[in-house]
């Protein structure tokens, strides 16, 4: 299921990423993203757990974080707006579905206080997500 998770998740942050002009950069895909912002996104599934005596049905939970990284001294403004853009995009109870699976925004997604290192200005988004198989 993580692959049908990854591709949910994946495709719905493609469609806002399209419609803002950015580059997505996923792992384990090479990329050198020249200077400009730039989206990572990150899924961080949490355990599968059971809720029934068969052992059949699955509750998939998880992290989905997505950071908008810009080059350094470039200022905040725009890299705030494509947060607020993006945590528009995945607004609470937004169900993303693939045939009969069905997965779920269940939290408020939020942004973070933003990462400075050397060479980027980072702010990561993250929220829940959750889908139940029966």
């Amino acid at each position: 299921m993580i692959s049908t998770i990854s591709e949910l998740l994946e495709s719905h942050l493609y469609t806002i990423a399209n419609q803002l002009n950015l580059q997505i950069v996923y792992k384990n895909i090479a990329a050198t993203p020249n200077d400009e912002i730039y989206l990572k996104s990150n899924i961080l599934p949490a355990i599968t757990t059971c809720f029934d005596l068969d052992g059949e049905s699955r509750i998939y939970k998880g992290v989905y974080q997505v950071s908008v990284v810009a080059p350094i001294n470039t200022g905040k403004s725009r890299s705030q707006q494509i947060v607020e853009s993006i945590i528009k995009h995945f607004q609470l109870n937004l169900e993303l579905k693939k045939g009969t699976f069905s997965l779920y925004i269940n939290s408020v997604p939020s942004a973070y206080p933003a990462i400075t290192d050397k060479t980027t200005y980072t702010i990561p988004i993250s929220m829940n997500y959750r889908a139940d198989t029966i």
